[in-house]
């Protein structure tokens, strides 16, 4: 299933980039590019050439990254780590093409089309494109040019990106829960902590991806939080927000917490954000999962 997710942002995104770009570029000039001017087109003049309708331009890089860095109006997205490695291409020695690197050409071909047509790259640096030029020049493509990286691009068709974009679905308006929290499980970077006491973790069983960080045994055991008033947060709580930094990694990063009941998971939620954390979640309490993820205990373990 995230397979064909994965193919199906891949698609998405390449067609509404190159059909936004068309759009925009309409009734522009057609400039005859040949592989001979690759010398002339850089990121410094590809302004001069983008929307010409004899032109393909093909950004290299994966969907995360044009999302969250920002692409090039005009530029179609075709993955070359996300896609084209291991399925048309394999890197024998780097970065240097040769014939045995070329594992399946008729699926190159069929992305790249007539062998006379004028062909644009772009990556992050130009390795990329230039070690599929390599590809493309052995299968006898003859009009291929590389314009470089887009982290030399200063033109006027860049398209920022979010920065914080890592490749997964949005998270729902409503939140997180333990109704729906196994659609956001194994989400790149994210952190999944459960608050129960370790023994509970082993004996009770636990939700598949989430890591034990007993509140009681550890948190509050060792001082980096002393609760004053019950389950009620006061930011005089926190007497270690080093520490818990430590635990809990970058203060932008995606938290997902859970407990019992959700009543410790939803005090820390509170903890966390006190100290500058952005994006924790309080997914709620095992108690309530029925879910497909979750790992039986075992009663019979001890420490």
């Amino acid at each position: 299933m995230k397979k064909i997710l994965s193919l199906f942002v891949v698609a998405f995104v390449a067609i509404t980039l190159f059909g936004c770009a068309t759009a925009n570029g309409a009734g522009a000039p057609a400039f005859q590019l040949t592989g001979a001017d690759d010398a002339a087109v850089t990121m410094d003049t590809i302004d001069n050439y983008l929307f010409a309708d004899n032109i393909r331009f093909i950004d290299m890089r994966d969907p995360v990254d044009a999302m969250s860095d920002g692409y090039i109006a005009g530029f179609e997205l075709l993955p070359f780590k996300a896609y084209l490695e291991n399925r048309a291409l394999v890197r024998n020695t780097g970065w240097n093409f040769t014939p045995a690197d070329l594992v399946d050409a008729e699926l190159l071909e069929s992305f790249f089309g007539d062998k006379d047509a004028t062909l644009v790259f772009m990556c992050l640096s130009g390795t990329r494109c230039g070690y599929v030029m390599q590809a493309l020049e052995y299968l006898g493509y003859t009009n291929l040019i590389n314009a470089g990286g887009i982290r030399d691009y200063n033109g006027r068709y860049l398209v920022g990106g979010t920065q914080t974009w890592n490749g997964a679905m949005g998270l729902p308006p409503a939140g997180v829960t333990m109704d729906n929290i196994d659609e956001y499980l194994g989400r790149p970077g994210a952190k999944y902590v459960d608050f129960r006491n370790a023994i509970q973790y082993y004996t009770e069983g636990y939700i598949d991806g989430f890591m034990t960080k007993s509140f009681f045994e550890f948190i509050e055991g060792q001082e980096f939080v002393v609760r004053s008033d019950g389950w009620n947060f006061s930011a005089s709580d926190v007497k270690d927000d080093f520490m818990l930094e430590e635990l809990f990694g970058d203060r932008d990063r995606e938290i997902f917490l859970m407990c019992l009941s959700g009543a410790r998971s939803g005090y820390m939620k509170q903890a966390l954000e006190s100290i500058g954390y952005t994006n924790v979640h309080n997914v709620g309490g095992i108690q309530d999962y029925t879910g497909a993820n979750r790992v039986s205990g075992d009663p019979s373990f001890s420490f």
